[in-house]
């Protein structure tokens, strides 16, 4: 495993370019991700210096906390760095020392500072515990945004913010509103509605001393009608505020997306949570448009949110409650009751468990193995090898069907089967045996006894192809070549190879236009072979290009596959030599076109058989750079060979002068 080798060269370097103390203090998996996700964006190569360097200025990004948000900013000290300003998406943890108007004005502004920490983030105990407090005691005035005004006057609310309320905020920006005495800038964060102002309860051991005197029981019970006994809320009563409100549990936020809404591409994110204090327990879904998408940064799964005037969909009496943000919602959050605070500061890439009892690796510095994952772990990231990919395996309840596919990996200390569900299952099911991937954000489950992984797009899960990368093979300071003489029986390996044949890859349905078998016909979404259902064990060139045919697809179990679904893919074998041994291998669609030059849809336009054949015998001679892979089909010990993605040798820079056997 190559990349693996890469990942840890690459954290060494950056450990000495950031003068981190060592290299220990830098997650594996976050240098493993970020990496996967810079050589995923930049497919025409990169050299190790440009890497170096992105991986510097995010790692730096992370201390601001932009990245991976390892804890709240709960100072406003940051706003008056001449030099760096915070990014947009820090969330900062803000308290309101007081409220006034402007004079002459019916403009309302609070007072702000940085809130205290939880007693369980550990406390600021070494010598710059005297800067650390005073950053937190930096004041700067926040202009309220209209939103919030009327609950200066509601009695429910009476009180509320001269009791040391602290809320979180974020995409916040500042200005000089001007007016200071001798001319100087008076600097006010402009208005924002992407807060959430926290209630707190007794009951919480990690709350501050500082805040215990004000907490929010009353509240809880009035305007939402709840209280929290037992470890969890419970209904206390009807509400007795006037108006719509929610108060859920996050269950898992989802990843931003974009949708059309109203006839434009709008930002989009959806929260899912459950209405614990209900009997049965109401699932809720809150959907966050535009720039009420902000929101989500402030919340984390297991943190209690109650929404004010939220816009609630009708619905049946046992449906989910769907409801979204409106121009008068107000926010309002809880985090995550722990039962007991913790005795000291935890290390900062150490394992947490969460309130649920879950083994949180999100900040784990070392890389995990699969020999390692037991059942409750969440956040894991692992880099494995493809064993087996199953056709679609739906998953059928009283709320509907769901997709799962079921993937067997391996990164040579132990097996492990992996089920993912939905779209993030359907993408995954265009993997092939051998292929090197890097699993990010896998939970563990226990299913007859065994360690199973489970991953879907509501968990953030992410798994990135390292075997698919072209950029790998463009980038020479990146890896190094084998000799094909040289590859085991399992193996992911780059290799300088020169073309001595293509050929068709043997016998599957392709377009009548097809007078070689060079093509297949796949189902576009998985890109797995489709059957005739009239004829399923039909293998060959259809009649007529004018006929129209019936398709299904096993992998995904769909009985009839809309036909612009059904495209064209190239199947062909290559010969390959490099000196050291001549093999014969597959190719996979992606790197056969750029074998090639030439599309699919190219070749079937060509009239004739030789035409086409002449396609197939431009490429013999050329010198290309691949990414190969050597495995063993299931229940096979046959060596198969298979190339991955490729590139033209003279694209490539300065050779590695290294050979990796």
């Amino acid at each position: 495993m190559e990349f693996d080798k890469t990942v840890e060269s690459m954290r060494k370097e950056l450990a000495v370019c950031t003068q981190t103390r060592s290299s220990d203090d830098i997650p594996w998996s976050w240098v493993a991700t970020t990496m996967a996700r810079l050589l995923s964006e930049h497919s025409s190569g990169v050299s190790r210096t440009v890497l170096l360097t992105e991986l510097e200025a995010q790692w730096h990004q992370i201390a601001m906390g932009e990245v991976l948000q390892i804890e709240t900013l709960r100072t406003v000290a940051p706003f008056f760095n001449r030099i760096i300003k915070p990014p947009q998406s820090t969330v900062f943890g803000l308290k309101i020392d007081s409220m006034q108007t402007i004079p002459g004005t019916g403009i309302w502004a609070w007072r702000v500072s940085g809130a205290p920490e939880p007693l369980d983030a550990g406390g600021a105990k070494n010598a710059d515990g005297h800067q650390h407090k005073r950053r937190a005691e930096t004041q700067m005035d926040a202009f309220v945004h209209q939103r919030y005004y009327p609950m200066i006057e509601a009695h429910e609310f009476a009180g509320f913010f001269t009791s040391a309320r602290t809320m979180f905020a974020t995409s916040l920006w500042m200005a000089d509103r001007g007016g200071g005495s001798g001319g100087q800038p008076v600097h006010t964060l402009l208005p924002t509605t992407a807060l959430a102002f926290e209630l707190r309860i007794q009951d919480d051991p990690n709350l501050p001393d500082v805040l215990r005197p004000h907490t929010d029981e009353k509240l809880l019970h009035n305007v939402f009608g709840v209280r929290f006994a037992g470890g969890r809320f419970v209904r206390s009563s009807v509400p007795a505020f006037d108006a719509d409100q929610l108060w859920c549990k996050i269950e898992c936020i989802g990843e931003p997306t974009s949708e059309w809404r109203n006839g434009r591409l709008t930002s989009y994110r959806c929260i899912e949570g459950v209405l614990e204090h209900e009997d049965p327990p109401v699932m809720v879904s809150i959907n966050l448009w535009g720039e009420d998408v902000a929101v989500a940064r402030l919340f984390k799964s297991g943190y209690y949110i109650g929404l004010v005037c939220p816009v609630v969909k009708p619905r049946a009496p046992d449906a989910p409650i769907e409801a979204e943000f409106g121009s008068q919602t107000i926010t309002f959050v809880t985090c995550s009751i722990r039962r007991k605070a913790s005795t000291a500061a935890a290390s900062q890439f150490s394992i947490a468990q969460n309130e649920s009892g879950f083994l949180d690796y999100r900040r784990y510095a070392h890389r995990v193995q699969l020999c390692q994952c037991r059942k409750d772990m969440i956040n894991l990231t692992l880099i494995a090898r493809i064993v087996a990919v199953s056709e679609n395996l739906p998953y059928v309840d009283s709320a509907g069907t769901l997709d799962r596919y079921a993937v067997r990996i391996d990164d040579s200390t132990a097996v492990r089967d992996m089920t993912l569900w939905g779209e993030l299952g359907r993408r995954a099911s265009r993997m092939l045996p051998g292929q090197l991937v890097l699993l990010f954000n896998v939970d563990t489950g226990e299913e007859n006894g065994d360690v199973v992984l489970n991953g879907s797009n509501e968990t953030s899960t992410r798994i990135f192809n390292v075997s698919e990368m072209t950029c790998i093979p463009m980038s020479s300071a990146l890896r190094s070549y084998s000799f094909l003489a040289s590859l085991s029986q399992a193996a992911n390996r780059y290799a300088k190879v020169c073309i001595v044949a293509v050929e068709p890859a043997g016998t599957h349905i392709c377009d009548a236009r097809d007078r070689l078998g060079a093509t297949m016909l796949v189902h576009a979404p998985c890109h797995r072979r489709i059957e005739r259902r009239d004829n399923a064990q039909f293998s060959g060139r259809l009649d007529n290009p004018a006929d129209v045919y019936d398709f299904g697809c096993p992998s995904c179990s769909i009985d009839i596959v809309p036909i612009e679904d059904v495209v064209s893919v190239f199947a062909v074998r290559i010969r390959i030599d490099d000196g050291t041994d001549s093999v014969m291998a597959q190719v996979t669609p992606a790197a056969a076109k750029g074998i090639l030059r030439i599309s699919p849809a190219q070749l079937l336009e060509l009239p004739g058989q030789s035409e086409q054949q002449d396609m197939l015998l431009v490429p013999r001679g050329r010198e290309i750079v691949v990414s190969v892979t050597t495995f063993c089909e299931p229940l096979s010990t046959e060596r198969e060979l298979r190339i991955d993605a490729m590139c033209e040798a003279e694209d490539v820079g300065m050779p590695s002068v290294d050979i990796y056997n």
